[in-house]
This record gives structure tokens, C-alpha cells and sequence, in this order.
């Protein structure tokens, strides 16, 4: 067996003009690794479980208020962590502006929009936000798009820490490549969610 980092004696012309081509290519990749990223992108998988719990049990129990008030809540958090995440993962910034999402990232700004279910407001008081239950259909939706989204911030987390373990520089290109194609599929359900809850909410006012 070869030395680690070695590559074998046997190995053909074209193969090492392959491998000399890939890794040429691989010099170029941004690979963002900073610890506390595991840490956010854990957080963003929650919130998001966490959304759809209480869009579901807003749907299926008489306590539907205090559910979606719950839901705006970490809705408003999982922008915060997206804010964050972006902050030191300048790879899935681009991304998430790539699908226009430029509100999860701290150079965007949020935009004042209003969200569906504040087309009937309520009167209880003047600064809760009124709130109804997605339809079933767009309730299945979000738990698949939810599903989705936590696999993918995980995927990127296990990606990131197998790329800090090995230490054959050909893998921990591999894992770098597989992170980042992972980053494009979290913008991507983010918009596909966005576009049926209506997100960002509007900023909350202290």
C-alpha cells in the first residue's frame, strides 16, 4: 500500500493528467469550516423541525393561536441562525442570494412583506401578528421541505467534520465539493418553503 498522500508508481498517463486536472480544480474551492458552523447548522435544522411541529399541531389541536404565535417565533429564529451561518460561510451566502434569498444574509436587508396569514388581523393586541393554519395540502408540503432541509444541513455537518478528519488531501477535496453542492440545496428548499409560509416575516419591533 502506497504512503499516505502518495500516489502509486503504476498509476497511467492519462490518470495523472485526470488527478492533475481535478486537483487544479479542487485548489479553487472555498471550503468554510469554521466549528461553530456544526453548531448554527444543528440550530437551522431544529428551528425549521420545529416550525412545521407547530404549523401541524396548530392544524390538528383546539390551541391553534398559541401555535402559530410559537411558529412566528422561530421563524424569526431560524433567521437569526441563517444570518449567522452566513456570516462565516461566505459559500452558502452566494447561494442563498443565487435563489434571492439576500434577507437570510447580513448584507441583505428585510424586506417588509406582508405574510399570508396577516391578511385577517385580529384585534387582541395591536402588535401580535394574526395568524392562521396552513391548508392540508401546503401542510405536507412544509413536513417534506422540512424533512428535506434538516438532512441537508446535516449532510453538510457530517461533509465538513469528514473533511477535517481525513488526511488524504484527494478526500478532503471530495468532502469540500459535496458540502458546497449540499449549500445549493439548502437555498433551494428555503425558497421552495418560503414561497408557501411567506417568509421572513417582518422584523419584529422591541
Amino acid at each position: 500500500m502506497a504512503p499516505k498522500g502518495m500516489m502509486s508508481k503504476k498509476m497511467g498517463g492519462s490518470n495523472m493528467m485526470g488527478c492533475n486536472s481535478m486537483m487544479m480544480d479542487m485548489e479553487e474551492l472555498e471550503c468554510p469550516n469554521h466549528p461553530d458552523l456544526i453548531l448554527l447548522r444543528d440550530a437551522a435544522a431544529d428551528e425549521r423541525e420545529a416550525i412545521a411541529m407547530y404549523f401541524q399541531a396548530a392544524r390538528q389541536t383546539c390551541m391553534t393561536d398559541l401555535f402559530l404565535d410559537i411558529a412566528e417565533d422561530e421563524m424569526q429564529h431560524y433567521v437569526m441562525v441563517m444570518h449567522h451561518i452566513s456570516m462565516l460561510d461566505p459559500v452558502q451566502a452566494e447561494k442563498l442570494k443565487e435563489e434571492g434569498l439576500d434577507e437570510l444574509t447580513m448584507s441583505g436587508m428585510m424586506k417588509k412583506k406582508r405574510a399570508k396569514w396577516m391578511k385577517k388581523p385580529v384585534t387582541p393586541e395591536p402588535e401580535d401578528i394574526a395568524v392562521s393554519p396552513l391548508d392540508a395540502e401546503e401542510m405536507e408540503e412544509v413536513c417534506y421541505l422540512t424533512k428535506a432541509l434538516a438532512s441537508e444541513f446535516h449532510a453538510i455537518n457530517k461533509y465538513q467534520c469528514y473533511m477535517e478528519k481525513s488526511e488524504n488531501v484527494h478526500n478532503q477535496h471530495l468532502f469540500c465539493h459535496l458540502m458546497n453542492e449540499e449549500k445549493e440545496h439548502v437555498a433551494e428548499l428555503t425558497k421552495a418553503m418560503f414561497d408557501i409560509t411567506q417568509e421572513p416575516l417582518p422584523k419584529e419591533s422591541d
